[in-house]
Order: structure tokens, then C-alpha cells, then sequence
């Protein structure tokens, strides 16, 4: 896949909702440049490009909401969400062409994204609710993030990978089937995963990613959970790692933020081992395959569909 340059197309999660109070502004780095999430009065965010038309101040840093608009910490010029200067209290008029690109923009299930597409068409698909999410018998999201030196592909391809789970993770796997429908690339498995603390946990679930960076799991075991993996390109030799998990409640608030930080603290320990992996590994685009390793081509040709250059390609 070396000919897929820049970053996919797609929704990206660019920041959790908690993240982003009613008149918070919150800087960003995303696919090569700066960004800036703001959230008005209202409660809707809106994420722009960063920098004023003006004299080029960075928005996110230093400045301000007001009702559903950002104000440069600069001069004080205003723009609204759709990115269109609104004031400019020194002028009595403000030029036409005073405006700054804004990002398509879902808040779902806690979670903000942004559509990303280097030819500025619209989104192709949605991302769906995670139906137990804000529910009284789940737990919200415990999240973690890590700042990985890699290519999101590498961290795709982990939907295919069987052989990387019994070395990398210690994890007996039973069953393993892959599905590639549409823009979503769906993992059964099953088996018996051994936490570094000790003992075993038995598990059934159901991996989904919708689009080339969000996965959603459904799992079955010990504790019956939902998890969000979610990477978002920095630049084109980095990336943002965001995981997250939600647990059916067992007892009470205390004991299941114990449970959750347990788990979270399981997760950090497995993408630690991917990411000494993921960091030092090098690329193949034809790799030398055996019939024990899953689907890694199939999952190649599901993953091409999310850059323009391999559209006109095919």
C-alpha cells in the first residue's frame, strides 16, 4: 500500500466531550496542521482551522467563546461556527472573503469527530450510537491515549492479524473470522486472555471499525464491556492512540471505577506490547504470508477504499 499517501478519508475522534465544556476552546494538531475545537453557548461544537485570516493568530490559543463564536486574542475579530467573520469591532465593514475553514463535525457517544476527506466532498457514512452509552446500568468511558511514531495502517491491520495475539499478548484464540462489508471491517474471535496481573478471562466479541480509524468492541466475559479504539493522524509519521472502556455495572460506583481503572490499566499493558512493536517494525507491501495468518490481503483491499489516489487507481 505504498501508494497511499496523506491521511484517509473518514471520521477521526479529535477529543472526548468532557473535554469541551459550554464556552471551552480547545487547541488541536490533526493530519499535518492546527486545528481548534470550540464548543458555544448553546452547547455545539464547531472545530475550525486555527489560524485568523487577519494577521494569522492561532484561535485556540488565547481565544475566547462568545455565544456561538470565537474570538481572536489578536485584534477580536469574531467568527461563528460555519467559519464566517461575524465582527470586527474596529470596522465598519468586514471584508467578504473573512472567513475560515470549518470541519464537518458528530458528537456521538461522548466522543467528538471530525470528517476528514482531501477533496472536500461530504460524508459517505455515519457513525452509529453506542446504545448502553449514558445508560444507568453501564459505566461512562475510563479513557487513556498514547502519542505512537507509526502509520494508522499498522494499527488497521491488527483487525486481520491472528498470529500477533498468542505471541505479542499472551491470548488464546478459539475462533477467528473476519467480514469486510462496506466501510466497516468487522473481527469475531474468541478465547481465553491472560491480564498480566494473573489469572484468565474468557471472552466472545465482536470488533468493529466504522471507517479506517474508530473501532467499536462488544465483548462477553468476566465483566461484559464495550471499548472505543480510536486513532487520529498527527502528521504522516505520527498518530493520537485514544482507548477507552465502559463496563456493565456489577456494584456499586466505587467498586466499578476500580474495575474500570483495572481494565484500562490491562489495555495500556497490550498496546504498550503493540506499540514497541508498531514503532519498530518495517512496512511491507508484500509480505511474505502463510495460510495461519488471517485475512491481511482482504483487509489491505478494505482499507484502499479510503484513499482518493486508489479510487482513481481502481
Amino acid at each position: 500500500m505504498k501508494e497511499l499517501r496523506g491521511f484517509a478519508t473518514g471520521w477521526f475522534v479529535v477529543a472526548t466531550a468532557d473535554e469541551l465544556a459550554p464556552g471551552g476552546v480547545l487547541p488541536l494538531r490533526y493530519f499535518g496542521q492546527k486545528l481548534v475545537a470550540f464548543r458555544g453557548e448553546s452547547g455545539a461544537v464547531h472545530v475550525l482551522d486555527a489560524y485568523c485570516p487577519h494577521l494569522g493568530a492561532d484561535l485556540g490559543v488565547g481565544g475566547v467563546v462568545v455565544g456561538e463564536s470565537i474570538r481572536c486574542p489578536f485584534h477580536a475579530w469574531r467568527f461563528d461556527g460555519a467559519g464566517t467573520c461575524v465582527e470586527i469591532p474596529y470596522a465598519q465593514k468586514i471584508p467578504p472573503r473573512a472567513c475560515v475553514k470549518t470541519w464537518t463535525v458528530r458528537e456521538q457517544s461522548g466522543l467528538v469527530f471530525v470528517w476528514h476527506d482531501r477533496l472536500g466532498r461530504p460524508p459517505s457514512y455515519e457513525i452509529p450510537a453506542i446504545a448502553e452509552h449514558g445508560t444507568p446500568e453501564w459505566t461512562g468511558w475510563t479513557m487513556s491515549q498514547a502519542t505512537i511514531k507509526t502509520q494508522p495502517r499498522e494499527i488497521v491491520e491488527n483487525v486481520a492479524d491472528r498470529g500477533h495475539f498468542p505471541t505479542v499478548h499472551g491470548t488464546q484464540i478459539e475462533q477467528f473470522d473476519n467480514e469486510f462489508i462496506d466501510h466497516m471491517a468487522v473481527q469475531h474471535s474468541a478465547g481465553v486472555a491472560y491480564p498480566r496481573g494473573g489469572g484468565s478471562d474468557r471472552f466472545v466479541l465482536k470488533a468493529t471499525y466504522y471507517g479506517p480509524a474508530y473501532q467499536v468492541t462488544e465483548m462477553e466475559s468476566f465483566l461484559p464491556n464495550r471499548l472505543i479504539n480510536c486513532h487520529t493522524p498527527i502528521d504522516e509519521q505520527s498518530l493520537i492512540l485514544r482507548f477507552g472502556v465502559m463496563l456493565k455495572k456489577v456494584g456499586d460506583d466505587a467498586r466499578m471505577a476500580r474495575y474500570a481503572d483495572a481494565y484500562v490499566k490491562n489495555l495500556q499493558v497490550g498496546f504498550a506490547e503493540d506499540i514497541q512493536i508498531w514503532e519498530n517494525k518495517l512496512w511491507r507491501d508484500r509480505p511474505m504470508l502463510c495460510d495461519g495468518d488471517g485475512p491481511i490481503g482482504a483487509l489491505r483491499r478494505w482499507y484502499r477504499q479510503f484513499y482518493p489516489e486508489a479510487e482513481t487507481a481502481a
